[in-house]
């Protein structure tokens, strides 16, 4: 077996790469099993995960117990000159004082060895003691996001704009309006994530007045994912409700999930009117280096 790294840190620490995706599934639900929202992983999922939001294995670490033992996980996706911690968590049983601290160094130091200019990760919004453990490595806050989720049905009464008009995108199209989007996007719903996802769909609704929006999401069987929005700044709320009416008009079949979208981006009367579900929120937060 490999040896671990104890220099310059007070617990041993490995590249992830050393860890096959089963072995990095189950240490990392080894960490999650008390956690806020466990988000469970195997194999399949953690290589789908790996390879939607460019994480960097090498760059990535395990860390060691006293014992020689696999405790936790912390993983880093770089891009260009950012990168974003994710998928942290060490197991309830081995949590020692010390050993979270030590595995956000061992990440921002390889952040900054692949010249890394920018971290970003987010919280859970009240997961207090990783949010105060971010806090004293650097990290400021910028937004919240939330997660939000909707049971599949039939959107109630009539369309909700007389006269608006609504196409079906090709994929040509769908790839145009993405290159478009401002910065901003959270990593997940960014287009070098969106690239990745085997199949977009899209729809486009035009209001009497003239403005235009869109909605990108991907479709599973029993499941909507990947939802990006664009809303003009002067129709946002009539907008919106428009285009989730045509999204779930088309698509009574589906579950829909909503990720990391900004609470400044839909107001709670629109999610009440579609029935959603705030399933949790997320704080942003950055590290210069």
């Amino acid at each position: 077996m490999f040896a671990p790294n104890i220099y310059p840190y007070p617990f041993p620490v490995a590249s992830a790469s050393n860890f096959t995706a089963d072995e990095l599934a189950e240490i990392y639900n080894a960490g999650r099993v008390d956690y806020i929202v466990p988000m469970p992983m195997n194999a399949k999922r953690m290589q789908n995960y790996v390879r939607m939001y460019d994480v960097d294995l090498d760059a990535s670490v395990v860390i060691f117990d006293k014992e020689n033992k696999p405790a936790g996980i912390g993983m880093l996706g770089i891009r260009d000159d950012r990168g974003w911690i994710t998928r942290l968590g060490i197991s309830p049983t081995r949590r020692l004082g010390g050993m979270g601290r030590c595995m956000m160094q061992a990440l921002i130091q390889n952040a900054r060895d692949r010249h890394v200019r920018l971290i970003q990760l987010e919280v859970i919004e009240g997961n207090k003691p990783a949010h105060e453990l971010f806090k004293k490595c650097g990290f400021q806050e910028t937004r919240n996001l939330m997660v939000i989720r909707r049971p599949p049905h039939a959107p109630p009464g009539e369309p909700p704009v007389a006269g608006a008009v609504v196409s079906e995108l090709t994929s040509d199209q769908i790839w145009a309006y993405l290159a478009q989007r401002g910065p901003g996007a959270s990593w997940v719903n960014e287009n070098a994530s969106l690239v990745k996802v085997e199949k977009l769909e899209g729809l486009r609704v035009r209001l009497p007045s003239g403005y235009t929006g869109w909605i990108i999401y991907h479709r599973r069987t029993l499941e909507l994912t990947h939802v990006v929005l664009h809303t003009p700044p002067h129709v946002r709320e009539q907008m919106t409700v428009a285009l989730l009416y045509y999204l779930h008009t088309l698509h009574i079949e589906q579950d829909t999930k909503i990720e990391n979208i900004p609470v400044t981006e839909i107001t709670l009367p629109i999610l009440q009117q579609f029935n959603y579900i705030e399933e949790f929120r997320r704080i942003e937060m950055f590290l210069h280096l």
